[in-house]
């Protein structure tokens, strides 16, 4: 919610031209246009010494719909100058809503660096750009047809007053679906998002990594190799609603919000098998990406541990497996898909040492 309303900055020169342009006339809403935009490239020029391109394009684009505004005054197409400025700003929402432009860029100096996007909130901001793109241009369409065929009184609302209203109820819309969000994400588990290097760039609901955002979430994996080269894997419970049944990596698990690595290593191994004691050698980092989600992965190999005592509602069981067993065409089927690429990236050569 803070980084919706943050970008309001954004829009605030669409809606002082519009709230200029209804009540001081076409002049006084592009006096506005020059006097915002203005403010904010100077203002940048005195801060930073650097002009940002986006704000300097879309203060063109608002002083060219004034100019248009000003010239239509009086004109057989006064009538419908409200819905000619509507559709200007459609094509211009109509641009960051489907390319890769980043609204924040339009943002004065100082807001940029006060906030930090997230992919999954650029997407979030996205759709809600959509959303508005297409409301407004539902209107406007609305408004070119009134202009011809209904009443003045009524086009008269339709072109304005209605505009305001489905505008405020559409904040007002988003307002209260985050908040309603935001108290259901209170109650989910939350995960860091982060780039290929590991560094933490953000963070989502679990439920949100694993529902095809790919939103990159990092993972540890631990493999116990006995003496044998043998893997130990365990069977994933039947009440898992992912690949249950399927035999998998030892100890598998999501790094939580603000924990480190080996801490969460320590932890899910001790929940899934019960080990307090071991030690464990870093493999390096690879990502593994799925239909529905992509994990930056730290896979490590352990060789000395505690007994292992599954007493949990994740694991049925657990067993070693030698690299013939594992190899077998014939067992393929019986493993997990991830479990078979690491094996063959990492395990392979190590088992048969």
């Amino acid at each position: 919610m803070h980084k919706f309303i943050t970008l309001l900055p954004s829009f605030l020169l669409i809606l002082a031209y519009f709230i200029a342009d209804a009540f001081f006339g076409p002049l006084g809403g592009l006096i506005a246009a020059v006097v915002l935009g203005g403010v904010e490239i100077v203002g940048s020029w005195i801060k930073s010494r650097h002009i940002e391109p986006m704000s300097v394009w879309t203060t063109l684009f608002f002083i060219a719909l004034g100019g248009v505004s000003v010239a239509l005054e009086g004109s057989a197409f006064e009538k419908i100058e409200p819905a000619i400025l509507e559709a200007a700003t459609c094509v211009l929402l109509g641009i960051f809503a489907y390319s890769r432009l980043d609204m924040t860029r339009t943002l004065p100096e100082a807001y940029r660096q006060n906030i930090r996007v997230t992919p999954e909130q650029q997407l979030a901001m996205q759709r809600t750009i959509k959303a508005l793109f297409f409301l407004l241009t539902g209107h406007t369409v609305l408004s070119f047809i009134s202009a011809y065929t209904f009443p003045e009184e009524v086009h008269a609302f339709i072109s304005e007053p209605l505009l305001y209203i489905l505008v405020v109820l559409f904040f007002l819309t988003i307002i209260v679906k985050n908040r309603l969000l935001a108290k259901a994400a209170s109650h989910e588990e939350w995960l860091p998002v982060v780039n290929e290097k590991g560094e933490v760039v953000g963070k989502a609901t679990r439920r949100s990594c694993h529902a095809g955002t790919m939103l990159l979430h990092p993972v540890v994996h631990l493999h116990l190799m006995n003496e044998q080269g043998d893997i130990f894997l365990q069977k994933r419970s039947m009440k898992k609603k992912l690949l249950p049944g399927k035999w998998d990596t030892a100890v598998g698990g999501h790094v939580d919000l603000g924990e480190k690595i080996e801490d969460a290593l320590k932890r899910e191994t001790r929940e899934e098998l019960g080990i307090e004691r071991f030690r464990a050698r870093f493999l390096g980092t690879y990502v593994w990406e799925s239909p529905r989600e992509r994990e930056l992965v730290f896979p490590f190999i352990c060789t000395s541990h505690d007994p292992v005592h599954i007493d949990n509602d994740e694991v049925d069981e657990g067993r070693y497996w030698s690299c013939g067993e594992i190899e077998d065409p014939a067992n393929a089927s019986l493993f997990t898909p991830q479990f078979l690429q690491e094996y063959n990236r990492l395990l392979r050569n190590l088992g048969k040492k």
